[in-house]
């Protein structure tokens, strides 16, 4: 609700400062914006080679970590009670491996996930301002489910343009990348 009553106190600003025939309204979904671009497309697939990497080398773990229980659980009666208790440290150990590497990779994806998340979202507000004052408009909102803004007209929706732009800054030589 605060954000909201910012976001109208600022509006209101800039209406009652901006002539009405100069007053030109915009909104972005960023959300799609960084989905659509090349850049977002192509970190999308990469993200997904690691986890798909990570995934068969977690269920390789855990395929030896199955093996093992299973060998206790037959063996273990018949074996000396020094060699089971190898067995189930041997188990315990590798079970506790298993689990800090899943919670560590987990991490691990989550920090790289935010990292090319927060670059392109970077490079898409520059994109954005360049494209605000090139255009004129006097206010340009984000429009994704999680904004402030509850409606906006598909007229004054730009996320496409701004994808567009996004996409032949990057392919003109503005990448960073």
């Amino acid at each position: 609700m605060k954000r909201f009553l910012v976001m109208l106190s600022i509006m209101l600003l800039v209406v009652s400062s901006a002539r009405a025939d100069e007053f030109k309204l915009g909104a972005v979904n960023l959300q799609r914006a960084l989905n659509d671009c090349d850049a977002g497309k192509k970190a999308k697939e990469d993200f997904k080679v690691q986890v798909d990497k990570l995934q068969a080398d977690l269920n390789k773990q855990k395929t030896e970590i199955e093996k093992i229980k299973n060998e206790v659980e037959k063996k273990g009666m018949v074996l000396k009670a020094d060699e089971r208790r190898n067995m189930e440290r041997d188990y315990q150990k590798k079970l506790r491996d298993f689990q800090r590497t899943y919670k560590d990779s987990q991490a691990e994806l989550q920090q790289r996930d935010n990292e090319l998340t927060t670059e392109i979202l970077r490079d898409l507000q520059e994109v954005i301002a360049d494209y605000g004052a090139k255009q004129a408009y006097t206010l340009i909102l984000e429009a994704s489910n999680a904004g402030a803004v509850l409606y906006h007209s598909r007229a004054i929706d730009i996320t496409d343009q701004i994808v567009q732009e996004y996409n032949a800054k990057r392919r003109g030589g503005g990448s960073k990348n």
